[in-house]
């Protein structure tokens, strides 16, 4: 699948550098999640010319070394140089036709820009965080009639997109959707994942894990739905998690349904998720 960098969303869209380079965040994550897809990520060849402010130009602003010094603005410009230098860029083999005529509200052009080509490819475009661009749907009017584009800036919305079309699957979803929250999913165990879940148990899990997400850990553990708790068993000989890796971790469950349960363990603020229930039949034990 590709998808589109719209370099309209760049152009003398942010008041500073430093504004601009804090925005790259969310970018940076949809990339990530692109990656585990194996996505594509389009570019117009002539990126590095755009303004990102009313002065300064993407090039000005990578080649400039006093903006952010720190490690994450050293992490942003390598970003961007990768952005700007390294193809594929879109013109290599463009779709659209320079005889058609592709209108919308961003340009007096008719053609040449990145999203007349996003109309004739998967429809997708990937906007930098800003304000004209935050809107989940854009449209273009090729030779009057009109063209619906998906816009991504926000990494959450893009990975719930990707696990409605099915273009990721619900490990690699959670994964992503819920990096450095306060809930993990990289310890969860094989055997007791959503390979074990028909579709409609799994979105009841996800449904939960995006609440739980959202949550303070003060509201986790008030919670009447989730009923965040410790696990205890009667006795070792009930104990889910005798003989395993995390014996001697201090098991925690919370409910995802009136019948399902998720299991794991808190470290710090993070909730690492280890195991899934859809029976009650550990939970009626402990």
């Amino acid at each position: 699948m590709n998808v589109i960098l719209n370099e309209f969303s760049l152009e003398e869209q942010f008041d500073s550098p430093e504004t601009f380079l804090e925005s790259l965040k969310s970018i940076i994550k949809v990339q990530h999640i692109m990656d585990v897809c194996s996505f594509t990520l389009l570019k117009h060849q002539e990126l590095y010319n755009y303004k990102v402010t009313e002065n300064r130009t993407l090039h000005e602003i990578l080649i400039d070394k006093r903006i952010s010094t720190g490690n994450e603005g050293r992490k942003f410009k390598i970003f961007l140089k990768k952005l700007m230098s390294d193809p594929p860029f879109w013109q290599d083999n463009q779709r659209h036709l320079n005889s058609d005529r592709y209108i919308c509200d961003y340009t007096h052009e008719v053609s040449g820009y990145s999203l007349a080509e996003a109309c004739e490819r998967d429809k997708i475009v990937l906007s930098f965080d800003c304000g004209n661009f935050r809107e989940a749907g854009l449209i273009i009017k090729k030779n009057g009639q009109p063209i619906s584009l998906l816009n991504i800036n926000d990494p959450k919305v893009f990975a719930d997109y990707l696990l409605e079309m099915k273009k990721i699957g619900y490990h690699e979803f959670c994964n992503t959707r819920f990096e450095n929250q306060n809930i993990s999913f990289s310890k969860l165990e094989s055997s007791y994942d959503f390979n074990m879940l028909e579709e409609e148990e799994a979105n009841t899990f996800i449904s939960t894990f995006k609440y739980f997400s959202e949550m303070t850990w003060d509201e986790i553990q008030q919670s009447n739905g989730l009923e965040f708790k410790k696990y205890q068993p009667a006795s070792r000989k009930d104990d889910w998690f005798a003989n395993s890796s995390y014996e001697d971790k201090q098991i925690f469950k919370f409910r995802t349904s009136q019948k399902y349960r998720c299991f794991g363990y808190r470290e710090g603020n993070v909730f690492f998720v280890l195991r899934f229930e859809v029976d009650h039949l550990v939970s009626d034990k402990g």
